[in-house]
Parts: C-alpha cells; sequence; structure tokens
C-alpha cells in the first residue's frame, strides 16, 4: 500500500488539522487498515478510500467493523480476523493491546472523524462498544501535588509559591525562563518554542511581553502576556546565553544552538521532578510535567474571578460568548491579565499587590482617558465628514449653475450666429439691389439722351 496520506479521502481530513492530530489519525488509521487486512479470505488489500467507498454502500457493516476493531485493539480474538501487531525499533514484533479507555476514546473520535469528513452518516440508534473513560490517572496524580491551596482561617484560596520554587531550584536559567513563561501564559510548548529572539526584543520597553497568535493544535487565537518575573528571567536568559544571537534565530535551543522540542522539556521535568523525590508508576503521567502549566493558568484565573471571555482568550479556547477576540485591545487584556498575575508569581508575593493595584489603577485611568479622547477624536471627525458633505453638495450646486450658464451662452452664441449669418445674407441682396438700380439710371440716362438729339 502506498503512502496513507496520498490518499485522497485521507487528504481531505489532514486538510485542516495540526502536525499533532495528524500524526494521531495517522496512527489509528494504519491501525484501523491492518485490522481490515487481517480479514480472513481477502482477494485484495483495502485501502482508505474503499473503506469510504464500503461505508456509502453499507453503513451497517462499517459500524460493526469499528464495534470490532476496538475489540481486537483489546488484544481479544475476533472471529474471521488474524491478531494485530506493533513492529519495535529492534524489529521484533508484540501483540497490540491497548489498556488506557482514553485511549479508545481517542482512536473512536479520529475513526469517526476519517469517515465524517469523507460525508459518511452513522445511524443515531448506533450502540457503540467503547467502554467508558476512566478518571485519568494524571488527575489522580496531581490532587498529590496541589499548588492552589486553602486558608481556612481567611477563607481564600492560595498559590503555594514553595512548592513551585522547589521545583524551579532543580532547573537551569533557561529552563526556568521557560517554564515561568508557560505558568504566566498558559500556552503550550510547541507555541512556546517556536518564538524567536527577536519577538523579545522588540517589546523591550515593555514590562510585560504581549503576545498574540494562533494555537498550532487548534489554530484558534490567543491574546496572553508573560508575566512581570516571566519577562525579566527570559531578558536575563538572553543576556547571559543568548546575547549573540540575531533575531530571527530560535529563542529557546538546545546545544548546537537547534531549536527545542517539547521532548526535551518532558525529560528536564521528569529529571527536576525526581530530584524534589515525586515518584509515580509506569504508565502515569509526571504530576510536575509541562502541561500542567497551563491547568494550572486556568486554576489561577478561575480563583481571580477572571471572566470566562478572557481566560479562553488568554488561553486560546474557542468563545462562545459572542465577542470576537479581535475587537479585545491590549491595554483591556493587560487590565484584566492583572487581576490573575499576582497568582502566578512564583518569587513575589500576593501581600505585595499595593504596586499591582496602582498599576490597574494607572491603567484603568489610561483607559478612561483614551475612552474620552477617542469619543472625541469621533466626534471631530464626524463634524469634519458632515462640513465634507455639505461642501461637497455645494460643489455640486455650482457645478450645475455653471454648466447651466454655459449651456445659456452657447445657446446665445449660437442666436448671434444665426442673426450675423441673417444680416449677411441681407447685404448681399441690398448690394444686388443697387447694382440694378444704377443700371436703370444709366439706362435711362441714355435714353434721356437719345430723345434730346432727335428733338434737335
Amino acid at each position: 500500500m502506498r503512502e496513507i496520506e496520498t490518499y485522497d479521502s485521507v487528504k481531505r481530513v489532514l486538510e485542516d488539522l495540526s502536525d499533532g492530530s495528524k500524526k494521531q489519525l495517522k496512527t489509528t488509521l494504519k491501525q484501523y487498515l491492518q485490522f481490515c487486512n487481517n480479514k480472513e479470505g481477502l482477494t485484495s488489500e483495502i485501502n482508505p478510500d474503499f473503506l469510504i467507498e464500503e461505508a456509502r454502500e453499507n453503513i451497517d457493516f462499517t459500524q460493526r467493523q469499528i464495534d470490532n476493531f476496538y475489540m481486537w485493539l483489546q488484544g481479544k480474538k475476533i472471529d474471521g480476523y488474524g491478531r494485530g501487531f506493533i513492529f519495535l525499533k529492534s524489529g521484533e514484533k508484540k501483540p497490540i493491546r491497548v489498556k488506557s479507555s482514553s485511549a479508545f476514546v481517542r482512536a473512536y473520535s479520529n475513526i469517526r472523524g476519517f469517515y465524517v469528513n469523507n460525508d459518511i452518516a452513522f445511524k443515531r440508534k448506533w450502540k457503540k462498544r467503547i467502554p467508558k473513560p476512566k478518571i485519568k490517572e494524571a488527575i489522580k496524580k496531581d490532587e498529590l501535588y496541589v499548588f492552589y491551596k486553602v486558608d481556612e482561617k481567611k477563607k481564600e484560596i492560595y498559590f503555594d509559591r514553595e512548592l513551585m520554587r522547589q521545583f524551579l531550584s532543580n532547573l537551569k536559567l533557561r529552563d526556568q525562563a521557560i517554564t515561568l513563561a508557560l505558568l504566566s501564559s498558559s500556552q503550550d510548548t510547541g507555541d512556546l518554542f517556536e518564538l524567536n529572539i527577536g519577538d523579545i526584543t522588540e517589546q523591550n520597553m515593555n514590562n510585560r511581553i504581549y503576545w498574540k497568535n494562533n494555537r498550532r493544535k487548534t489554530r484558534v487565537l490567543f491574546k496572553t502576556f508573560f508575566s512581570k518575573e516571566a519577562t525579566k528571567l527570559i531578558r536575563r536568559y538572553i543576556a547571559q546565553e543568548r546575547r549573540d544571537a540575531k533575531d530571527e534565530e530560535p529563542l529557546f535551543v538546545v546545544p548546537g544552538d537547534k531549536r527545542m522540542k517539547p521532548l526535551h522539556l518532558s525529560s528536564i521535568y521528569r529529571d527536576a521532578a525526581k530530584k524534589m523525590g515525586v515518584k509515580w508508576s509506569e504508565g502515569e503521567h509526571n504530576p510536575l510535567r509541562p502541561k500542567r502549566m497551563r491547568h494550572l493558568f486556568r486554576t489561577a484565573c478561575d480563583t481571580a474571578g477572571v471572566s470566562e471571555l478572557y481566560t479562553n482568550m488568554f488561553m486560546g479556547h474557542k468563545n462562545s460568548i459572542g465577542m470576537a477576540y479581535s475587537e479585545v485591545s491590549k491595554g483591556k487584556a493587560e487590565l484584566e491579565y492583572l487581576r490573575v498575575e499576582p497568582f502566578l508569581t512564583v518569587y513575589g508575593e500576593v501581600e505585595e499587590t499595593t504596586e499591582i493595584k496602582e498599576e490597574i489603577s494607572n491603567l484603568g485611568t489610561t483607559v478612561e482617558t483614551l475612552t474620552k479622547k477617542n469619543v472625541e477624536l469621533t466626534g471631530q471627525i464626524n463634524y469634519l465628514i458632515h462640513s465634507l458633505a455639505e461642501k461637497e453638495a455645494q460643489r455640486k450646486v455650482n457645478d450645475e449653475k455653471k454648466t447651466r450658464e454655459i449651456d445659456q451662452l452657447m445657446l446665445n452664441n449660437d442666436r448671434l450666429n444665426k442673426k450675423v449669418a441673417d444680416m449677411e445674407r441681407d447685404l448681399n441682396n441690398w448690394k444686388m439691389t443697387v447694382e440694378d438700380f444704377d443700371k436703370i439710371i444709366q439706362q435711362l440716362i441714355s435714353e434721356n439722351r437719345k430723345l434730346t438729339v432727335e428733338e434737335e
């Protein structure tokens, strides 16, 4: 079989997916095709395009086939099908056996997406034989290492900075800067590692780095910030380790000045967590993994009382409120970000919020002043537009008047020319009359002379 992404049915699905989602879909489709091609008595190889045609002809068969695929993934024997295997790098092969319930849901989503994006409709009464997802082991483990705790005396939630400081103490400067950037912005490592030196240096006058982009995973717009302390640490990292780097070079690099990748950081976090004595079993997630920083940001927003609109905008979630993120100005976004910043600050204190309150007040005043100026400018613009409209209308009236005057002058000129022509014609007629009169006079004189001679 040729490369799976070369089939038309697969191209349609891959077109708008992120790199990570593309990889997951292709992996699941390969497993699904392995299952379908393990059917006993096949005379030709099944490919993705054939699966779509097959579903159009018999959707009931396709639904049963998907159900059997999930049973097959669990390592169960399906009548009429051979067992599945995965091939290791060593060249050895071992039986396919998926244990995680979330993996079944993900596989179902990928297979269903493959069919649906090729205009295949499943029956509503189809009762899928997919195991219900259990509580994620990662969540269970995360609950053992809580960063936001309850102060029973004050009856409020506070950020356990000591635990985060302990974690950061096991990281190098570069990785500390990365961690504070992830924690204070909520974005994924894949997006963070796309930043270049110039993305930071072009904002050298800002207390907080403003970051606007579309998430690689979902293509949803986000607008967020790096906190004050994250910004300072990133600038310190650049000054110490990336001083000679050009603006177009990667911000975070591994030896050889190659751009960092998410796997690099995951390995670093695992080592740091182990140094802290954090333990987890095989198959469990590290509770101090990079993705955890994004979860902490969400908790911080909830704790700080940040509205759903701004929380979704910071994190790059799809907006269900109705207002487009593009309509939110940087000033308003930063004003709201100041609410959550104390709950994302590791080396500062929540109690030192006097400065933050003053900053909020100053920003609020600035926004109010800019709003008033905007109203004034809008009034001036409307006045100018009205004045220009009046002048334009007057210009049209004047142009029409001049046009009428020109038309009248041309008409008068035509009349004058006609009169001149008539006069010239009359003059010519008069000249002819005078000549005839002269002839008559001369004739009379001549006749008079004849008569005189005869009388004599």
